[in-house]
Parts: structure tokens; C-alpha cells; sequence
């Protein structure tokens, strides 16, 4: 009984947060000016019902902030806290509509991708592949890359002036790690974000299988973070996986009476029939039950409950 409750207080919640939304976000900040555009922006996020009521289900502010800093030369920094205000926002708020994260992700990386860009090593990268490799080993590329470029072109001036030569490579170096190390920071501000907007995702369980498929989509946008190098390996990719599977099992396991039998017969011969890249990934800890077989124990689990639910009813 007390998870029907749950499942019917999170329908009414939605239903209830979604109009308030739409009518806050009617307003678009104005971005004329950076003084009009902070104004505005103080006024949107210091209103009580913002962290309440709008973030979870709005998240165009954040696309706002992003492209203004890419459109303005912004710094790594300034992405860095971005991310790190949205983030504590975020973090006081009940939930995050898994509509409006997925609304958020359809351009993230394009929006990031300024930032992701990595100008000072595209210097010394001859290897395309270089981009999505890890940072070690593109750092170690393009230190070698440098070195040998400079001896093979300026081995006379290194003659003359040795502490010159060295002086200038070794500015070269602190540039090239300064650069990664923003890199990283940038990173790990953004995983930090979506770990906490995906702990918290809820969707609307009238939607019935079409949970599911959001559910997918949100995977596959996550998948894209990885090709775009924002997301610096399968691991990062893997941890937030397993933090949408996690939450999604709780969803259903809420809303378990509340999804039909026929949306439950879906899910399960979408799962068996075809290839979700939710669970394509290799398991990193195989010790620990997967991802795959936590979705379907879950998902039996709850088509059960709501078997028992129903047909008690029918008794009655």
C-alpha cells in the first residue's frame, strides 16, 4: 500500500511541478548584456521555487550559463562552478524529471564541446585517435611530439642559448598539463551534475512503457558524452550506467502495481531482443550482480507483486 502511495504522490507531483515550469520558464534571461544576464539569473535562481519546483524539470538555465560562457571566452573555471552551483541546487531539490534531463542532454555535447576542445595539444597531435584516448596517454603523446619538434627544428638555438631552449619547452610542457588538468576538472564538475541528476530521476508512470524508452535514450546521450571525450573513458560511462539502472529499478519497484501487465511482457522482450547499450558495456565489477540481471530480477520481482495486487483485488 505504501508504495502505491509513493507511485501516486510522484504522478501528482509531476503533474503539479510541470505547469509551474512552464509558467517560470516563460521568460527567457536576456543575454544583450552580461549585466542584464547576471541580473536576471540572480533573480531565477535565488527564488524559493526554483530549487523546489523548477530546476527538476527545467534545466534550460544550466544550457544558458554554458553557452553564454562558450559565446563569451569564458574559462575552465568559470564551467568548473557552473556545474558545482547547479550541482548543490540540485542536490536540495526531491527529483529530477527524467523528460527535462534527457531535454538537457540532446545538446550537451555540443554545447561542452568548446571547452573539450583541447587547442594547446592540438598542436602536437598527429594521431586523430589521440582525442579519445586517455589522458595519460595522449599527455605522453604530445610531450613527445613536442620534444622531438623542437630538437629536430631548433637544435641550433639550442646550442646558443640551452637555458632558453629548455626555458621555452618546458613553458610548452606546463601548458599542455594545465590544459589536461582543466580538462579533468571540467570532468569531473560535469559527472559529479549527472550522477546527482540521475540519482534522483522520476518519470511519470501513466507513461507506462514509454518509461523505458526514456530510460534508453537517457543511456544512449550518456553514450555520446564518451564519444565526444567528455566522459574520458568506460569506466566514468559504466558508474553512471549503473546509477540510471539503479534508479530506474526503484521506479519500477514503486510503481510496480501501477505499470500494466503488457508493459511489463515489453520492457522484458526488449531487453531479450535486442542489443540496449545500457548493458553493453563490460561489467567492471564482476564480482556484483549486473546491470542486466538487476533490471530483469526487478522487473520479474514487480510483474509478480502486481500479479498478487490484481488478483487479490479480483477476490475481493
Amino acid at each position: 500500500m505504501i508504495h502505491h502511495f509513493i507511485a501516486l504522490l510522484i504522478i501528482h507531483t509531476l503533474f503539479i511541478h510541470s505547469i509551474n515550469a512552464d509558467s517560470f520558464q516563460a521568460k527567457h534571461i536576456p543575454t544583450n548584456t552580461q549585466d542584464n544576464f547576471v541580473t536576471h539569473l540572480q533573480k531565477e535562481l535565488q527564488a524559493p521555487e526554483y530549487r523546489r519546483e523548477i530546476l527538476p524539470n527545467d534545466f534550460s538555465s544550466l544550457s544558458q550559463l554554458i553557452t553564454f560562457g562558450t559565446t563569451n571566452n569564458q574559462s575552465s573555471t568559470y564551467l568548473v562552478s557552473v556545474f558545482k552551483m547547479f550541482s548543490n541546487i540540485l542536490k536540495g531539490s526531491q527529483y529530477s524529471n527524467a523528460c527535462a534531463f534527457s531535454a538537457l542532454l540532446t545538446d550537451f555535447s555540443t554545447i561542452l564541446h568548446p571547452y573539450f576542445s583541447l587547442p594547446v595539444a592540438t598542436t602536437y597531435i598527429t594521431d586523430e585517435a589521440l582525442y579519445d584516448a586517455s589522458f595519460a596517454d595522449r599527455f605522453k603523446s604530445t610531450i613527445y611530439t613536442n620534444l622531438y619538434s623542437e630538437f629536430s627544428t631548433k637544435y641550433c638555438e639550442f646550442r646558443q642559448d640551452p637555458n632558453q631552449f629548455l626555458q621555452n619547452i618546458s613553458n610548452n610542457i606546463f601548458a599542455l598539463a594545465q590544459e589536461e588538468m582543466e580538462q579533468e576538472h571540467m570532468r569531473q564538475a560535469i559527472i559529479r551534475f549527472c550522477e546527482i541528476a540521475l540519482s534522483k530521476l522520476v518519470w511519470d508512470p501513466r507513461d507506462q512503457e514509454k518509461t523505458w524508452h526514456m530510460t534508453k535514450k537517457i543511456a544512449e546521450q550518456l553514450t555520446v558524452l564518451l564519444e565526444q571525450n567528455i566522459l574520458d573513458d568506460a569506466h566514468q560511462l559504466d558508474d553512471l550506467f549503473w546509477t540510471l539502472v539503479t534508479r530506474s529499478c526503484y521506479f519500477i519497484e514503486i510503481a510496480a502495481t501501477d505499470l500494466t501487465e503488457e508493459c511489463y511482457d515489453a520492457i522484458k522482450k526488449d531487453i531479450s531482443s535486442q542489443k540496449i547499450v545500457l548493458f553493453e558495456l563490460s561489467e567492471q565489477d564482476f564480482i556484483v550482480e549486473s546491470k542486466l540481471s538487476y533490471m530483469q530480477r526487478t522487473l520479474i520481482e514487480s510483474q509478480i507483486k502486481n500479479y498478487g495486487v490484481q488478483r487479490d483485488s479480483l477476490g475481493d
